[in-house]
């Protein structure tokens, strides 16, 4: 798929999230609210933080679209890591946050939590963030796209926090009439301090996988390996001394510098030759991503490092 055709996709889905989102945002409040579970009103503002990182990332669509100018002239593929890194980084405060509190409320004697109220916002939700994320997961392999995964994932973060506070709420409804009656108010903040804890490891992890290319470490992936093995071929191929070759991935864009050391009886080759061996390295390695390439040729190794 070409890159145009790839940001019109994102572009709709993303809109996709963002009204369904918001629906399902205002419904939690009034539940939570109502029903005065700390856990639904978490998922409430998840949601609605997921909804307004959602709309960051439409306009960063856009953004990173535009041609390159004098300010920006290595492109703006930077800006997409940056957003998402933005979201991570957002997604763990609020699940720093709800850990602090719920274990404020545990320390405070807990709260209990109406289930009757809460019940069919909790079985819809959770059928509809299922559906959800299974179809963004979908299209997020289909197109490639960074910015679908992270759709994605918010909405099974969003079913998985649902089945959970579903899942306790009733436990405290079977132990009302027993001897372990005096759990039930710390069920509700205990949920949110275990979902809070469990739901840091998928953003802590794309943090760090955004904030390595904003650093432009290398990528350590397919991609790369695929790069050195047809600059080792090409190298073999031609008789050069050597090659070096640096790759960094910034968004879905790769910034790749190949140096070749050619010998000294290779000094004389003419600049039509090195472009055709620039050619047959470009086809070797062109596939469905953006590159910013750059192939040199030197018989001094110290224009290489």
């Amino acid at each position: 798929m070409n890159p145009r055709l790839k940001r019109i996709h994102e572009r709709k889905l993303i809109k996709l999230s963002i009204a369904t989102g918001s629906v399902l945002t205002i419904w939690a409040i009034v539940v939570g609210i109502l029903g005065d579970s700390k856990s639904i009103i978490f998922d409430a503002l998840f949601s609605m933080v997921g909804i307004s990182l959602s709309g960051v990332s439409l306009l960063v669509n856009n953004f990173i679209r535009k041609p390159d100018d004098d300010n920006l002239p290595f492109g703006r593929s930077q800006f997409e890591p940056f957003v998402i890194t933005v979201q991570s980084s957002v997604i763990i405060f609020l699940c720093l946050y709800s850990l602090a509190t719920s274990v404020m409320d545990i320390m405070n004697g807990g709260k209990a939590v109406e289930l009757g109220i809460a019940l069919p916002y909790l079985i819809f939700s959770i059928i509809g963030c299922f559906v959800l994320w299974l179809y963004f997961r979908k299209k997020a392999l289909q197109l490639n796209s960074e910015y679908v995964r992270i759709e994605s994932t918010e909405w099974q973060l969003d079913a998985l926090l649902s089945f959970g506070v579903l899942l306790v709420l009733s436990l405290g409804y079977f132990l009302k009439n027993t001897s372990y009656a005096y759990l039930i108010p710390y069920l509700d903040p205990s949920m949110v301090l275990f979902i809070s804890v469990l739901f840091l490891r998928i953003p802590a992890r794309t943090f760090i996988k955004n904030i390595r290319e904003l650093l432009q470490f290398a990528p350590d992936d397919e991609v790369e390996e695929k790069i050195h093995e047809q600059a080792a071929f090409i190298s073999r191929k031609y008789h050069f001394k050597d090659e070096y070759v640096r790759v960094a991935k910034t968004g879905s864009s790769y910034t790749i510098e190949i140096d070749f050391l050619l010998p000294k009886e290779q000094a004389e080759t003419q600049v039509k030759e090195l472009d055709r061996i620039r050619q047959e390295l470009y086809d070797l390695i062109k596939g469905d991503y953006k590159m910013w390439l750059t192939i040199s040729f030197t018989t001094e190794l110290k224009w290489m490092i």
